[in-house]
């Protein structure tokens, strides 16, 4: 394993106590016989509140966990660090632990994740740069098995509290980036930063505002990529109700972002904060609302939207909702979609105890969607949000438990679930 701390590069062993559990957990399913398979990772120096999982990502055979508020004795408490983890016949390892080579107290590196192939991007929300907490997002390289930082991007028009980082999206030579507190339109009415690669330099290309924001909107909340269409959530947004969200589609022309269409829930109300969180695949959209109230199930028992899109128009496809939902049960924390499979989670299910967590695995058959098993940690206890993150490729989940405390007070862990292995 390499281990890189403040721009240092040094050789670490790898324990793997600590690095990931081998053994294959049979991971609950209320709904039928099936076992899935399970494996869950720590970091090899996790800590009481490091927030491990706090955000994760996973491409192909790799995966990173953020872990916001780890401290360094050097850079500081909260200055936060990223974890790499690779499959190998041995099961998931700890490759790298990723930091800023400026990281300094208080940066929060690690807070968001983002990767594909062999790029990965960290946000730290937290970074001064351009004022206190206007953030910075860095990007990583892999060489063999050496992540390399090759950019450090902030926005051309930084300002204090912009939150830059907070949201990232990558698609090939595309890196989007949202800054949901900055204040064009007003005060946190939220913007999205466009960067494309240009031999080995990361461009700012363009910045996007919404065409009807307002103060408030935090636009760039949330963000999804596939090619040349992205999706940004704006779950402030009030024309529904006041909180009750918006999610818009951009479209690339050559270097120009043009909006396609503006979505919202059919059903949308006050504080549902549609746009929360999004997903995208093609030409399906998969969007939270995670304080969607229930006349049944009740408040805050969450939901999550899909939107498909036929020509140049999208259409709500369906609402998706937890069959053993309840009040506060938040489905819709984190939403993953790949092609006719969604994953959505609730960070506040109680399955395992109160707001122990649970992830929901749906699938679509022609325009209809079902939910097809109810995934918990099998030492899944009280508190641990199982589903604060998650993240999907083909059939592995990645699932944060940022609360979990193996290795301390809310120290986190991350489960990887093979949803389709027996």
């Amino acid at each position: 394993m390499v281990n890189y701390k403040n721009g240092r590069l040094c050789a670490k062993p790898i324990n793997l106590i600590y690095t990931a559990f081998l053994l294959l957990f049979i991971v609950h399913n209320t709904q039928a016989e099936t076992q899935y398979i399970q494996q869950k990772l720590l970091a090899d120096d996790g800590a009481s509140e490091d927030f491990f999982g706090f955000d994760v990502a996973i491409h192909g055979d790799t995966a990173f966990v953020g872990s916001f508020k780890s401290d360094d004795e050097e850079a500081g408490v909260d200055v936060g660090s990223a974890y790499v983890y690779t499959r190998t016949n041995q099961g998931w390892q700890q490759q790298a632990t990723l930091s800023a080579v400026d990281g300094v107290a208080g940066d929060t590196f690690g807070g968001k994740v983002a990767l594909l192939g062999p790029i990965g991007v960290v946000g730290a929300i937290g970074h001064d740069e351009n004022g206190k907490d206007s953030g910075a997002a860095y990007v990583y390289i892999r060489s063999g098995s050496v992540w390399n930082q090759v950019g450090k991007l902030t926005s051309s028009d930084g300002f204090a509290g912009d939150a830059f980082g907070q949201s990232i999206a990558v698609s090939d030579d595309t890196i989007v980036i949202g800054a949901p507190h900055d204040d064009d339109l007003g005060t946190s009415s939220g913007s999205v930063y466009v960067f494309t690669r240009n031999g080995e330099n990361w461009e700012q290309q363009s910045k996007i505002t919404a065409p009807d924001g307002a103060a408030g909107d935090v636009f760039g909340i949330s963000l999804a990529l596939d090619d040349n269409t992205l999706l940004i959530g704006a779950d402030l947004h009030d024309e529904k109700a006041k909180d009750a969200g918006a999610a818009y589609v951009y479209t690339r022309n050559v270097n120009a972002w043009e909006l396609q269409a503006k979505l919202m829930a059919a059903d949308g109300g006050e504080t549902d904060i549609f746009g929360v969180r999004v997903a995208l695949s093609g030409d399906t959209a998969l969007i939270s609302a995670r304080r969607d109230d229930d006349d049944i199930m009740g408040v805050d028992a969450g939901s999550a939207y899909v939107f498909t899109r036929i020509g140049t128009s999208w259409l709500q496809q369906a609402k998706l909702t937890a069959s053993d939902g309840a009040a506060d049960d938040r489905f819709g924390r984190g939403v993953a979609i790949m092609g006719d499979k969604a994953v959505i989670s609730a960070m506040h299910q109680d399955d395992k105890g109160a707001n122990s967590g649970a992830v929901y695995v749906f699938s679509r058959t022609g325009d209809s969607w079902q939910q097809q098993t109810m995934l918990t940690a099998v030492d899944g206890k009280p508190g641990d949000l199982f589903g604060w993150s998650i993240s999907m490729a083909g059939n592995k989940l990645l699932v944060g438990t940022t609360r979990h405390d193996q290795q301390g007070n809310e120290s986190g862990a991350a489960y990887i679930i093979e949803i389709d292995s027996k």
